[in-house]
């Protein structure tokens, strides 16, 4: 008869090989990496494999209808509604108890549904044998348009959640009734994410809610333009928040930007006390008082700031000045100037921003990633280029306006990126601007490095003149990994009036696509071949310095023993 311990593993009667089969931990990150149509048939090649591949199979449930068939099957009737064949008993609830503690993630977005699932939902509540239906659940996403709908997630809310993602709806002036409802049934919440449909929806009240009664939450997801100067006021007071950040995502809520055309909240003793990652949409002088106040959160170690306002490069340089003053941990830096009002004439360069504007960036002595986006070409020169990539050799991600939506003054080519293979080693991500034509660079320098960690390069709208002379030298500096990104995000910010563009510089723009496109398909076959040719080069070069070594060794040995030498027979 078999013992308790072979029921468990069968691994101690298999050969030494075959045991790494066995091992709970291995078998749990092997699963991990294949899909769910392959972890079935893992789940039936024997009961020690079956427990880890259903763990895998429901880790993440997209369709709640199929989890729910397991209860009872369940069909669609002909008014397009689900409903179970019959009335889920007690030994079903059983029988489903064995897949729903394995439920970690739930997922449900009405648009998704072919049918109307409420009166299945409505019947899992009213049979339900404990108060959690999915009791090791750890996140839920719950996407809807209709209040009825949205007021069914409660049913897998318990006080293990600790992910949540749900839309809002409120009556004017009034809290949402749903939003205290979480708050009291998932009171350990970390993270909170609300798609918000109503862009002039009021979240004051809401807001005090969640600080009054998720005192665990660590971040806190809006949309933009929701990080109003009250909200903020709010947020301040919460003790363990780390996270405050908005989404661009339209989905999540398109937001009213008159909400943060003034941005002045008042700060406490004490405000933010756990904050390292700060998200805000506001006018760039606002956030530059928001920094002075004696109680701002100067601790955070990212920053990213959008502004849809006119500014003038003193204005950002004052800006960053400050920032570089107060904020001695920043790592991260994200200043998003999304204006798009070109002017033609030479005013305009007051507002483009310059290597000065950027100076007082050398004094974040942490930063490894800066991103700045203006309308206007980064006016900077190939020494100031190389000044930067010198005094900022810890960079990992640097973004230099690659996109202005202004092409006609580049200031740069393909020059631009050998400081950063000489003094960035750590660098993954870069964006710049430029004029592309191949030919500058060969004939200025004999030899240069190749990047060795480098990513992704952003050329943004970058000018082309011969694009299969770029392709040759951008295979000189590319690693096999690295690839080519180009093109505008302008169009994937904002409302949705501010994501359109002015037909001919969006027409202007999209010209300058094609030529990047053939660089992008020419480019792995001409990276490959530079390969080959290193790997044939230094296989030369050993089996030269193979040769210079046994030539030196034939030598020696033809000259004989010096005369001075002793030798003993």
């Amino acid at each position: 008869m078999a013992t308790g311990d072979a029921l468990v593993s069968p691994a101690r009667s298999l050969p030494v090989a075959s045991r790494i089969f066995y091992i709970p931990e291995l078998l749990h990150l092997i699963f991990s990496f294949l899909d769910k149509e392959s972890n079935v048939s893992n789940a039936c090649v024997c009961r020690f494999w079956s427990d880890i591949a259903l763990d895998a199979v429901w880790k993440e449930v997209d369709d709640m209808i199929h989890l729910f068939s397991i209860l009872k099957p369940v069909l669609m009737n002909m008014h397009g509604t689900y409903e179970f064949v019959d009335i889920p008993g007690v030994s079903d609830w059983a029988r489903f108890h064995k897949y729903a503690r394995r439920v970690r993630c739930l997922r449900f977005n009405s648009d998704s549904v072919q049918g109307e699932a409420e009166v299945v939902l409505d019947e899992v509540a009213r049979t339900r044998t404990s108060f959690e239906i999915l009791p090791n659940l750890r996140e839920l996403v719950w996407t809807c348009h209709d209040l009825s709908d949205l007021q069914r997630c409660l049913l897998f809310l318990h006080g293990q959640l600790k992910y949540l993602t749900v839309s809002m709806w409120s009556e004017p002036g009034k809290p949402s009734p749903l939003l205290a409802d979480i708050c009291a049934r998932a009171p350990n919440l970390h993270t909170l994410k609300l798609h918000i449909k109503d862009p002039d929806m009021q979240l004051f009240g809401q807001i005090q809610l969640v600080v009054r009664n998720l005192h665990y939450l660590r971040k806190i997801v809006l949309p933009e333009f929701h990080f109003t100067s009250e909200v903020i006021q709010e947020l301040s007071r919460m003790p363990n928040l780390g996270v405050i950040e908005f989404q661009h995502d339209l989905a999540m809520g398109p937001g009213n930007p008159k909400n943060v055309e003034r941005f002045a909240p008042v700060l406490t003793h004490g405000a933010f006390p756990a904050l390292y990652d700060l998200n805000l949409t506001a006018r760039i002088d606002d956030l530059e008082r928001f920094f002075q106040d004696p109680f701002a959160p100067v601790n955070i170690t990212t920053l990213y700031v959008n502004s849809y306002a006119k500014h003038s490069a003193a204005e950002v340089r004052s800006f960053l000045s400050t920032l570089s003053q107060e904020c001695k941990c920043l790592s991260r830096l994200h200043v998003i100037l999304l204006n798009k009002e070109i002017n033609q004439t030479p005013c305009t360069e007051d507002e483009r921003l310059s290597f000065f504007t950027l100076q007082p960036l050398f004094s974040i002595s942490n930063l490894t990633w800066f991103e700045v986006m203006h309308k206007y070409p980064l006016r900077i020169t190939q020494d100031e280029i190389e000044e930067l990539a010198m005094r900022l050799p810890s960079l990992e991600a640097l973004e230099l306006n690659p996109e202005p939506l202004f092409t006609r003054k580049p200031t740069l080519d393909l020059e631009a990126l050998l400081p950063f293979t000489n003094h960035c080693p750590k660098l993954r991500y870069l964006g710049l601007f430029m004029h592309a034509t191949g030919f500058e660079v060969p004939s200025a320098r004999a030899s240069f490095k190749p990047f060795h960690a480098l990513q992704v390069l952003n050329v943004g709208t970058s000018t082309v003149e011969s694009p299969k002379a770029v392709a040759a030298f951008l295979s000189l500096l590319f690693p096999p990994w690295c690839r080519l990104q180009f093109g505008i995000t302008w169009t994937g910010r904002g409302t949705i009036e501010h994501r359109s563009l002015d037909l001919n510089t969006l027409v202007e723009l999209s010209e300058g696509v094609d030529p990047w496109e053939e660089i992008s398909t020419l480019l792995p076959a001409l990276i490959q071949v530079r390969r080959e040719e290193w790997e044939r080069t230094r296989a030369l070069k050993e089996e030269v310095e193979d040769l210079r070594i046994r030539t030196r060794l034939v030598r020696d040995t033809a000259e004989g023993p010096p005369r001075d030498s002793c030798i003993i027979s």
